[in-house]
């Protein structure tokens, strides 16, 4: 990967199936036994949230997605679906990243475009970090704690790498290269994995260049079936691109390639980075992103058959015709009828204990960043967050939010939506401010900053000329003091989020308090619009800072949080 641009409930089933069970040899899609559900139509996306570099295994009857997470933490997030269509946030397999550079935000670098793979009841994921090179964790209880990410093999620009275990016994790490890292890239590279050390060794081999047919190739999934070895890849592009599949009878080559998915006139750009996976009932479906701008990279699922020991795509499946396009809607898969689901889990990965799974941190994170406190509406959450200094780079005293780990996000699920909150300032030292933002290629923020004086009320944007992935500085467009009846009288803060295209959205904060009350306050933006994020979608959620002298004992209570469509 490199370039801008539900619930579901079942008994759980320990049976297992590698990357690569093989699939039969059918060419048209089949029907409907009579003891499965009525397969309805499903329409794409199929998740509207960014999961980029999508990654899907099947293992027995259950679905298991995992995507790219970049800076942000907890880290490498895994899905559960039991048809391919509703899916659930369930864990994340990466608490942080175990490099200390990542202790503060490394935006747009980190986790990129992992792999899953199953060999012999052990979970492996396997992913680039482009600065860095190759990593893997493994579990043998996907629903608990993974192993801390070890580096299998030091690179600079070696992404998206792909676990395959053969079946004569030898493994192999497919990846593709980072230009802006190594210099070139549209090559598709592999080598040798030692199973029992869990290392890469030998020397790097590249086995496929796309520069002249298929440039800037990258994403290789990598699958068996019928004798042949099949890498599917993205090419041209993430926000232009087409799906390219290369086939061989030897794994290293050499290969014959197609097209097989391009964006046509479906209107679905890309479609870029994705998996293969076949169904217990012999179908078989291909997973994708779509870039959507300030939507992030969003997730559908195509049909798949197989003609002349090569996969139809999308459209394909009825017209024959190569490439195909996405569709919008098809029928759903065939799945098992859905049961009621006790959670299996022992105690998932998440941001801190009892928040909800769809928070991350900007950085690396510990205990002390937050905790959550009793809430008596089931519909909302109270965090008390802690006043720290978590940021690489200061303005005006302050840390610069885009460069501070102490950020606590959430990514967009949904077209039009609101986050509000209740913040208790009552704990809040000199010296800090706790807010509310939204981030995107640039940002903005509504805070309450203690000062000698009291309360002032501060909106904030982000300032960047030059658009680096490590650059920001914040503007103050608006200050004034609050005159709060006392410390304990609460400060309300929405943010209401509405887009206006496919790819755009804008956002409006309303800040109020004493509301009936001689002193009371009453603010509210002009719409801050925004049409694309840094390499990931929009994201919102709220935070507490300090400068360097404020006492980092004190404490914001965000209370009543919800997130609403």
């Amino acid at each position: 990967m490199e370039g801008r641009q539900s619930r579901c409930e079942t008994k759980w089933s320990n049976a297992g199936e590698s990357r690569n069970p093989g699939t039969p040899d059918g060419n048209k899609l089949p029907e409907r036994p009579e003891n499965h559900k009525i397969r309805a139509m499903y329409k794409n996306p199929i998740i509207l949230c960014d999961y980029s570099d999508p990654d899907v295994i099947r293992v027995g009857g259950n679905y298991f997605m995992v995507a790219s997470s970049f800076n942000f933490t907890p880290g490498l997030p895994i899905l559960f679906s039991k048809n391919l269509v509703n899916w659930k946030l369930i864990n994340y397999a990466a608490e942080n990243i175990p490099l200390e550079q990542y202790n503060f935000p490394q935006n747009a670098k980190g986790i990129w475009a992992p792999s899953f793979s199953y060999h012999k009841g052990i979970f492996y994921i396997i992913v680039g970090l482009p600065d860095e090179g190759i990593f893997l964790t493994q579990t043998d209880d996907i629903f608990g704690k993974w192993s801390s990410l070890k580096l299998i093999y030091k690179a600079k620009g070696f992404i998206d790498p792909a676990l395959f275990f053969d079946d004569d016994g030898n493994a192999y790490v497919y990846h593709a290269y980072a230009k802006s890292r190594c210099g070139f890239n549209s090559k598709i590279g592999v080598l040798r994995f030692n199973k029992k050390f869990k290392v890469c060794e030998g020397e790097d081999k590249i086995i496929f260049d796309g520069t002249e047919k298929h440039p800037t190739m990258e994403g290789p999934k990598v699958y068996k079936r019928n004798g042949f070895y099949y890498i599917f890849a993205p090419a041209g592009g993430v926000a232009e691109g087409w799906q390219t599949v290369l086939r061989s009878k030897n794994p290293e080559g050499p290969w014959e390639d197609k097209i097989v998915l391009k964006e046509g006139e479906s209107g679905i750009n890309g479609p870029h980075q994705g998996a293969f996976v076949e169904t217990p009932f012999g179908e078989n479906w291909f997973i994708h992103f779509q870039d959507r701008g300030i939507f992030g990279r969003i997730v559908h699922l195509e049909p798949v058959l197989w003609k002349n020991d090569w996969p139809l795509m999308g459209t394909s499946v009825k017209t024959g015709l190569m490439p195909g396009e996405p569709v919008l809607k098809f029928r759903s898969p065939k799945s098992s009828i859905l049961k009621n689901l006790k959670n299996p889990f022992k105690k998932p990965v998440c941001a801190f204990e009892n928040c909800g799974l769809e928070w991350q941190w900007s950085g690396n994170h510990s205990e002390k960043f937050a905790k959550a406190e009793r809430s008596f509406n089931p519909d909302a959450e109270n965090f008390r967050l802690a006043v720290l200094h978590c940021g690489s780079k200061n303005q005006n005293d302050f840390p610069v939010l885009w460069n501070s780990s102490n950020v606590l996000t959430q990514k967009i699920q949904y077209e039009n939506f609101y986050l509000k909150a209740v913040l208790d300032v009552s704990s809040l030292p000199n010296g800090s401010r706790a807010g509310m933002i939204f981030l995107a290629d640039e940002y903005a923020s509504v805070a309450i900053e203690k000062t000698v004086a009291g309360f002032d009320f501060v909106y904030l944007k982000s300032k960047n000329e030059d658009l680096t992935d490590d650059t920001r500085s914040e503007i103050e467009v608006y200050r004034e003091h609050l005159k709060l009846k006392n410390e304990n009288q609460p400060v309300k803060i929405r943010m209401d989020f509405i887009s206006f295209s496919t790819y755009s959205g804008a956002v409006q904060f309303t800040v109020k308090t004493g509301m009936g009350l001689k002193n009371s306050f009453k603010w509210k933006s002009d719409f801050f619009t925004t049409e694309s994020a840094h390499w990931v979608g929009g994201r919102f959620g709220i935070y507490a800072i300090g400068n360097a002298n404020a006492d980092e004992n004190g404490s914001a209570l965000f209370k009543s949080i919800k997130v609403r469509h």
